[in-house]
């Protein structure tokens, strides 16, 4: 081992300090020391994740002794880049403590990327004295083993979310700028010499052998390192858990005693460790309130598992019991050892808020007794769900107090603070819960991709409604689904209304990541289970469950005012009713039309423009009035008018319903809304009206914007939508599973254009334009496994975000009221006041705040202090009470037009502009 010194050059060298203010020049860690504790985080994590360690291995096919040394050395070299006086010169008080002199030279390229750089510079030595034990002949070359090196060496440099530069703004990155002589002697001196402490040589029986495949091999893993580099690095660069130490010892001696023992204890306290899986699986033990499992969740109960990655597409009705057999099934992969936990992805907030209700209630059944497994939430908004506030003791967001968590609380849901305070980290958890957006993150250069890389991989992926996603995100999911199987994991995906094309694509992608010839899907059957796995393909008819068949009849409406009177005539029979409205505006028309005729008590509105805390309190009314526990008293003769919000969100349940004219998917999603639940108040066969244009065999190209001018751009496909009308016209009913497949394929299939009416071929052919660039622009954003963990020409680009849906760009709103003398939010709370009063609005309708003057711009400055961004990633708009409830304030458009926005809690946001009120 390399000679200590108390004079070693490389202890004059700080990785973590106290903040500048300090004023305290000792108070500092010594770099050597925080990359051993970075180093000690993933070495424990590796010794205790048998299941994480397994991901590495099988990918490199090294042992588990080389596997855990080699990557615990890279680990360690981390933060080399801080060598540079650069760097050191960022507290010229400790440079001059440490070195006894001071510095000129400033800090313009990042600690990260400058590691980067020097890696050549101190992989000679290495080589020379084969510190990392790797097989030397004269077929290989110095330069072939650091080229397999390299991208484990951008993984663990990237450790701050983003790959190593490979230039400065197209210039060269010159090691010699970035670092003096000593710099360089000071680096390799540490590499060498945590080389020998972390790489031992056992008589050369760790020596890596080479391969020709190593390098697609080592790129593949590297995704997995920069996570694992991105999680050691967060937990070893907390102070709690390591003290700052600036006292020389030696580095064998803090590494034993120092290092690895405080790892234990971090990374113990942050919970990340997988909790014990329960060796009781099967639907009977998740829940054990379903006394007769369906069909589909007897077979995923019993099925042949593989013994390695596989993908499950389960396409089922409404009302089958998919999320517990998902879960079912995914607890039987996890007893096999091929997953350590879940998470469950959805394509709403609302949708991931009900799933996680859900899974409070059943998670900790798939942990063994004594563990105390992590359930997190991973939305934008989840700071906002009592249920999560609760699994991690925080005060509920309407209230005061701190919950009080006594033992059967405890129980209920738990997850450390550490791993619930950023999204970031849910996917750590041992049950995740979010929308779909936290998955595909993973898969688009976004900062920390690769942790939520690493947290998918130790997971079962469930992703929930695949039907639901746009060609853009349909795209992100497919590259998800190349990623996770490329890193060794399984999914499970659901749906009731997939098309063929779609499952098609979908085991095609996992296949790529499986590096398998894809199978060609043969199967039409309704419902269907679809098994891949690397060697093989399954696709299973199944019967549907008893008492799922539904038949509804189908009534077309081409006049509004009979539409009103259907709805009215429901109501006073005694039921209660619903219309889903394909806009914010129409909804709001037919709502004050309506509520004219029948009362407002009678009539409720729902859609998303309203503040976050009136939205809250219409759908806990909304749940109340029509939601599965309502009963006949409270439902009787009441109607609701809704946009799309309640198709897959909400568990409701109406006697009579009438949907605009949508596509054929969505149709059945809301058609799912009627009758789901058996009440005895009721007989009959439910009936779904649909407001349609009149159907003819020759409309023209306005057929449906006639009918529809603002939902024409919504769903901008008119022929699929004519296809829609005419195949439930032709039937004169929806009967599911019977008329699924079919009803699916009539609209979305292949060979569909030609049925298309001549004049709609022409929106249909654009629409099919836009849908192809949003494609394409999915995989120019998009990241691939094979490429391994580095910086792109086009990616990783500082000015440039790539999001995770396409679409309207939106802006973030805040409604505050102004009394002449103060501005507030519109929501009173104590805590989220801001959060409560937010409504989302698209930016060609809201864009900017318009400057004001005198006392409402002094009340208005206040405000945005107070609130958590001080008003950075909002627009603020105070309102002034015009008339009773009605509330004005201004703002300005994308055009930069001022105009004028209205606001009550009954209707929602509305906007005037030119005299002309815009909804």
């Amino acid at each position: 081992m390399v000679a200590y010194s108390y004079d070693n050059e490389m202890y004059q060298n700080w990785g973590k300090a106290d903040k500048l203010d300090s004023q305290d020049a000792s108070s500092y860690h010594l770099l050597v020391y925080h990359c051993l504790d970075v180093a000690a985080v993933g070495h424990v994590l590796l010794q205790n994740d048998k299941h994480l360690l397994k991901r590495f291995t099988e990918i490199t096919f090294l042992d588990d002794e080389t596997a855990i040394n080699l990557i615990t050395f890279h680990l360690a070299i981390h933060d080399i880049g801080k060598f540079s006086d650069r760097f050191q010169n960022l507290r010229p008080d400790i440079f001059e403590h440490l070195r006894g002199c001071t510095c000129d030279k400033t800090y313009n390229v990042r600690h990260d990327t400058m590691g980067y750089h020097l890696w050549d510079s101190v992989w000679t030595p290495l080589w020379d004295e084969n510190l990392l034990h790797l097989k030397q002949s004269p077929d290989i070359s110095k330069i072939d083993w650091n080229d397999i090196l390299k991208s484990w060496v951008q993984a663990v440099t990237g450790h701050h979310g983003k790959p190593p530069l490979l230039d400065d703004n197209g210039m060269t990155i010159r090691v010699q700028n970035l670092f003096t002589d000593e710099n360089i002697v000071m680096a390799k001196s540490f590499v060498n010499e945590v080389a020998e402490l972390l790489i031992p040589d056992k008589s050369n029986q760790l020596q890596i052998s080479y391969d020709d495949e190593m390098d697609d091999l080592f790129k593949r893993s590297s995704w997995l390192l920069a996570g694992l580099a991105i999680l050691s690095d967060w937990i070893g660069s907390n102070s709690e858990y390591f003290p700052l130490n600036s006292k020389p010892i030696p580095l064998e001696d803090y590494w034993n005693k120092v290092a690895l023992p405080k790892a234990e204890e971090a990374i113990t306290k942050a919970g990340v460790l997988p909790s014990g899986i329960s060796p009781k699986t099967g639907m009977k033990t998740l829940f054990p309130k379903i006394n007769t499992p369906s069909p589909l969740q007897s077979h995923v109960s019993t099925c042949e598992l593989a013994d390695g990655a596989q993908l499950f597409i389960l396409e089922e009705v409404t009302g089958s019991g998919k999320t517990e057999a998902a879960l079912s099934l995914a607890h039987r992969l996890m007893k096999k050892g091929l997953a350590e936990g879940i998470f469950v992805a959805l394509p709403t907030m609302a949708t991931a808020n009900a799933m996680y209700e859900r899974l409070v209630e059943a998670y900790r059944l798939m942990f063994a007794a004594e563990a105390t497994p992590s359930l997190v939430l991973a939305h934008s908004a989840r700071h906002l769900s009592d249920t999560f506030r609760h699994s991690i003791g925080l005060e509920h967001p309407c209230g005061d107090g701190v919950y009080a968590r006594d033992e059967e609380e405890e129980a209920s849901a738990q997850c450390t603070e550490w791993l619930a305070d950023n999204r970031k980290k849910a996917l750590l958890a041992d049950v995740g819960v979010g929308t779909i957006d936290q998955g595909l993150m993973a898969v688009l250069p976004s900062k920390h991709q690769s942790l939520r890389l690493l947290g998918l991989s130790r997971s079962v992926l469930i992703v929930d409604e695949v039907h639901a996603y746009d060609p853009y995100m349909h795209t992100l999911l497919c590259t998800l689904l190349r990623f996770h199987a490329a890193l060794g994991g399984s999914a499970i995906l659901l749906s009731a209304t997939l098309p063929i094309k779609h499952r098609q694509e979908l085991v095609n992608s996992y296949y790529q990541g499986l590096d398998r010839k894809p199978h060609k899907l043969n199967e039409n059957s309704y419902p269907l289970i679809t098994h891949s796995t690397a060697n093989n393909i399954s696709e299973t008819p199944l019967k549907t469950r008893e008492g799922t068949q539904r038949k509804v009849v189908v009534k077309f409406f081409d006049d509004i005012s009979d539409v009103e009177k259907s709805l009215v005539n429901a109501t006073e029979n005694g039921g209660c009713a619903c219309w889903i409205r394909n806009t914010v505006d129409d909804a709001v028309y037919a709502y004050n039309s309506l509520s004219s005729k029948l009362g407002s008590k009678n009539v409720l509105l729902f859609h998303a423009r309203f503040a976050m805390g009136d939205r809250l309190k219409i759908e806990k009314i909304v749940l109340d009035t029509f939601g599965k526990k309502s009963k006949g008293a409270i439902r009787r003769g009441q109607i609701l008018v809704a946009t799309q919000v309640v198709e897959q969100s909400l568990d409701l349940d109406f006697d009579y319903m009438v949907s605009d004219l949508a596509p054929m998917d969505l149709i059945i999603q809301r058609a799912g809304r009627l009758h789901r639940h058996s009440r005895k108040e009721r007989s009959g066969t439910p009936v779904l009206g649909i407001f349609a244009p009149p159907l003819t065999d020759n409309p023209d190209e306005d057929w449906y914007k006639d009918v529809f001018s603002k939902a024409a751009f919504v769903y901008p496909s008119h022929g699929q939508l004519w296809l829609t009308a005419r195949l439930l016209s032709e039937h004169g009913q929806l009967v599911m599973p019977d008329d699924a497949r079919d009803f699916i394929e009539g609209v979305f299939g292949s060979d569909t254009r030609n049925d298309v009416p001549e004049a709609l071929r022409d929106r249909d052919d654009k629409a099919e334009g836009e849908n192809m660039a949003a494609i394409s622009m999915a995989k120019l954003n998009h990241l691939l496994p094979v490429k391994g963990y580095g910086a792109t020409v086009s990616q990783w680009l500082d000015d440039t975000k790539t999001p995770t849906r396409m679409g309207d760009l939106t802006t973030n709103v805040r409604l505050a009221r102004w009394d002449g003398e103060t501005v507030i939010p519109w929501v009173e709370n104590e805590k989220y006041a801001w959060n409560l009063s937010q409504v989302s609005i698209s930016q060609r309708k809201i864009k900017d705040m318009v400057t004001y003057d005198g006392d409402l711009k002094t009340e208005l400055e206040k405000a945005m202090e107070s609130m958590p961004d001080k008003g950075k990633w909002a627009v603020i708009i105070p309102l002034s009470d015009v008339e009773g409830g009605q509330w004005h304030g201004d703002a300005i458009n994308e055009r930069g037009e001022g105009i004028q926005v209205i606001y009550n809690s009954i209707t929602g946001l509305s906007i005037q502009e030119n005299e002309e009120v815009l909804v």
